[in-house]
Parts: C-alpha cells; structure tokens; sequence
C-alpha cells in the first residue's frame, strides 16, 4: 500500500509540474507535459506488472520416462536448474559440475547438448571433503556455484553463444546471498547449527498474493520450509514445515499451480542403496506423498523443475556412486 500510495504523489507532482511549466514557458512546455504522461503511464504498466496474478491449475499426470541418451559429463554433477535464458520460449536444463556448466535442450524425451562454460580462477583452499554446487537462476541469468572453486560463474547467451563471467566468492545459495563453505567441509555453518544446503522460490498463491518460500536442508536430514506472503515489500511468514528426512537433493514449487507449494525431495538413503523422489505438498503429512518414484539403479544425483511443454515438470538426475554418467527422467 505504501508503495502504491508513493507512486500516486509521484503522478500527482509531475502533472504538476508539468502544468506549471506549460503555463509558464507556452509551446514548449507540451513537450515536458507530454512526459509527464509518458512517465505516468510506464508508472500505470509497473504496476500492472506487479498486480496480482492468480494462478491457473493445471493436471498432472504421473508419467515417469527415461531421456535419451545418458549424457557423460566428464566431472561429477552437483546441481540442476531449468530456465529459459535464451528467451525462445522454451526452457534449457543446466547441469552444474566440479568443472563446469552444461547446457541442455529437451524435447520429445530427448537430451540435446548445446554449449558449455569452464569454471575459471583459483581452486578452492582447502578443498572440500566432498564437492557440492548450486545453480540459481536470475532473470535470463544463471549463477552456478561449485566448490572446487573460489568463485562461481554467471552464464548466459549473447547471440547464439554460452558465455561465462566470473562470479562473486562462496556459494550462492539463493538469489544475492553468498555464503562461504565451513572449511574443508561439504556443509555450511558449523557442527551444531549447520546445513547442506537451501533453496528459495516464489509462487502465487491462490489469491494471487506472492509467497516466497525458503526450505533449509539441516545436518541432521530434516527438511525445515518456511512460506511467506507478501504485498510489496512487505511480508509475514505464514507456516512452517518440517519433513523428517530428506537427501541433498529437493525442490520448491507449485506443480498444479493450485496456490499451495509442493516440495520435490530425493531419500536420505546411503550412497550405493535405493533412492526414490517423492512429492508432497505443503501443510499435508509428508508420508501422503502425490509421487513415489524409486531408482534401483543409481542414486539421485540433483533435481530441477522447469515449464516444459506449458506446464512444471520435474528432471531427475540419476548415476551411480561415483560415476560422471548420468541418467535424465523426466517425472510427470
């Protein structure tokens, strides 16, 4: 409302303004009054742009299939985004490695490799006990993060190129926040009150109001997801979940776009067992889970959720313990 009422003065002022001078200039003050309008109506399209957007649901089928071919990516992948950063239209997959960025091209069960971009700079002092990285995407940007190396990678297309820039130190954990690893750790923080990792994302709820919703993998296995409504700038969280066991491996969304967030979670399992991905949604109890998948022959390296097709669906990556091979389903 603040902001609403800030941008009203705003109009108001310059028509004002622009009254005065045409007054008291003649002819040459309807150029002056021609921007004021012209300001006013971009100020009118931003807020167009920020009203309310209520979601429309969407049905989802539970379709798991295997992509072709099984890609090797040549170091061991450690994060997967989804995102339209060439602005066709249609979403890339991007696969994050020790080494590097990947992109994909999806279509028809089908994986096309397109480009990829080198990690550049210093390795990382004292190297971590296991490697893990993140991929954020911002706008037609993608911020990868590996900790093999000091700093991340800001990727994106110039033309028909991939193209790489060096990024901020640490790990990017969500959009602008930068955290540095413990050292020599896979996990931030330290013994008591770490974490593995956290992962943030905005939806509309039903009304049309933004949440931001913000889940926090803790040492212990739990899953803590925290969701907020928002108006403007301002927000008040609304709930709390806790999902008992979770791996490295999740995701925040709305995949029926029905207003309320699912959370998309590999196993806790032991490296070499067994690894499924559930789905569940948040506020239900987490062993009322919308999608069970179990993977017998590989463990789930990394989740993505992308609008494939007009609607959310979610990419899993499954490989062998310690393998650079990797195999793409797509779940619904």
């Amino acid at each position: 409302m603040a902001t609403s009422r800030l941008r009203l003065r705003l109009r108001l002022r310059l028509r004002i303004v622009a009254l005065i001078l045409f007054t008291t200039t003649g002819a040459n003050a309807g150029v002056l009054h021609d921007l004021a309008d012209d300001i006013a109506a971009r100020i009118s399209a931003l807020r167009a742009a920020h009203a309310p957007k209520v979601p429309v649901p969407v049905a989802v089928k539970w379709r798991p299939t295997k992509l072709t071919p099984s890609f090797e990516l040549g170091a061991p992948l450690l994060a997967l985004a989804a995102a339209d950063l060439d602005g066709d239209g249609k979403p890339e997959l991007y696969a994050v490695t020790t080494r590097e960025v990947i992109a994909f091209a999806l279509s028809d069960h089908k994986v096309k490799e397109l480009a990829r971009v080198p990690f550049t700079g210093d390795a990382a002092v004292p190297a971590p006990r296991a490697p893990i990285g993140t991929a954020v995407v911002e706008g037609k940007l993608l911020v990868a993060s590996s900790s093999a190396f000091v700093r991340g990678v800001r990727v994106a297309w110039h033309g028909k190129k991939l193209v790489g820039d060096p990024g901020d130190p640490g790990i990017e954990l969500c959009a602008g926040e930068h955290v540095p690893l413990a050292p020599g750790r896979d996990y931030f923080g330290d013994d008591k009150a770490g974490y593995y990792g956290v992962r943030c994302s905005e939806i509309s709820d039903a009304t049309g109001k933004l949440l931001r919703v913000r889940g926090t993998l803790g040492l212990t296995g739990k899953l803590d997801v925290a969701v907020a409504r928002c108006e403007g700038e301002a927000c008040q969280r609304t709930s709390d979940v806790t999902i008992a066991k979770a791996g490295t491996a999740f995701a925040l969304t709305d995949l029926d776009r029905d207003g309320h967030p699912e959370v998309v979670f590999a196993s806790a399992n032991p490296p070499g067992e067994p690894d499924d991905v559930r789905v569940v949604t948040l506020g239900e109890d987490d062993r009322k889970t919308k999608l069970k998948k179990t993977f017998t022959a590989g463990g789930v390296a990394a989740l993505a959720v992308g609008d494939f097709d007009g609607a959310p669906a979610i990419i899993a990556a499954v490989r062998l313990v310690g393998s650079t091979r990797v195999d793409l389903w797509r779940l619904n």
